[in-house]
């Protein structure tokens, strides 16, 4: 059975969140939904039975009213076959979610909560989830909300593939999303030139660099995707483009139902827990991504 465990904090962005955990769910009929929501008192009162002790409000009645509240809502909207657990516990909502995310094998967070400063693109929380998370992370914007109560299923995966053993992983990853459904992979490999090797033409004969490049690009995206070993029937169309790793993924996912990248792949500082690629993609795709961590 696959775990699914949703943040949920009453803003439109998790419900969000929750309507693409639904459909999900209903692609997937052994898929299991958690609604999860924190709660961390701002206030403290003085104990009646201690002089000089404060002890934190309790909203967890609060909290448990407003998940009810949202799970509803979201039900509402053609999910209401689907049984969405409810729990609520006291705690910062980062760590509660990489907490419940050692147990679950999706954590699903909306890109903007309550919280925070309105013109950040990413939010906290959800950036904490996504670079801290031991399990797949989606992040869900608002605008896909209308779209995920509609759709069965996903149509087009987008995964970015550089070789990298965590790329090699998000491909898997994807392909088992796929597998069943009438979706296709698009394995996208961005190369630049002239990084990528390619051996001089013989003397005296004339090659366009810019072509050559580009099957030497088109060999090692059939290499990486080999390597995979995917199920047979996964439809998987390798692309390969010349530019910005993050522009060319952007671009490829405007038109995708969902785009996959690893945490970590070539590029960056090892130490990092997110790479470049991974952190500009959560924080600007206009389609939920997930992000697959490094093992």
């Amino acid at each position: 059975m696959t775990t699914i465990v949703v943040g949920v904090d009453g803003s439109e962005g998790a419900r969000a969140a929750l309507a693409w955990a639904c459909a999900e769910a209903r692609r997937d009929s052994d898929a299991k939904i958690v609604a999860v929501s924190a709660w961390l008192s701002p206030f403290t009162a003085s104990s009646p039975w201690v002089v000089g002790y404060d002890v934190p409000i309790d909203l967890s009645g609060e909290t448990v009213a407003a998940l009810k509240e949202s799970v509803a809502a979201v039900a509402a909207e053609r999910f209401g076959d689907l049984e969405i657990a409810q729990r609520v516990v006291c705690g910062s909502a980062a760590g509660a979610l990489i907490a419940e995310g050692s147990a679950a094998d999706i954590l699903v967070v909306g890109s903007r909560g309550l919280g925070g400063f309105k013109g950040l693109l990413l939010g906290s929380v959800s950036h904490q989830v996504v670079t801290h998370a031991p399990c797949p992370t989606v992040i869900v914007p608002r605008a896909v909300g209308a779209w995920a109560a509609k759709r069965v299923g996903p149509g087009s995966i987008v995964v970015g593939v550089d070789g990298s053993s965590n790329s090699i992983a998000a491909l898997q990853w994807a392909a088992r999303r796929a597998d069943g459904a009438d979706t296709i992979v698009h394995a996208v490999y961005v190369w630049r030139f002239p990084a990528v090797a390619v051996a001089p033409p013989p003397i005296g004969a004339w090659a366009d660099p810019a072509s050559a490049s580009a099957d030497a690009a088109m060999e090692a995206l059939a290499s990486f995707i080999a390597a995979a070993e995917l199920p047979r029937d996964v439809r998987v169309v390798p692309t390969i483009r010349e530019g910005s790793p993050t522009k060319v993924l952007l671009d490829e996912g405007q038109q995708a139902d969902l785009l996959v990248v690893g945490a970590r792949g070539h590029e960056g500082f090892v130490g990092l827990l997110l790479g470049s690629v991974a952190t500009a993609v959560t924080h600007h795709a206009q389609c939920p991504v997930a992000v697959i961590p490094e093992k």
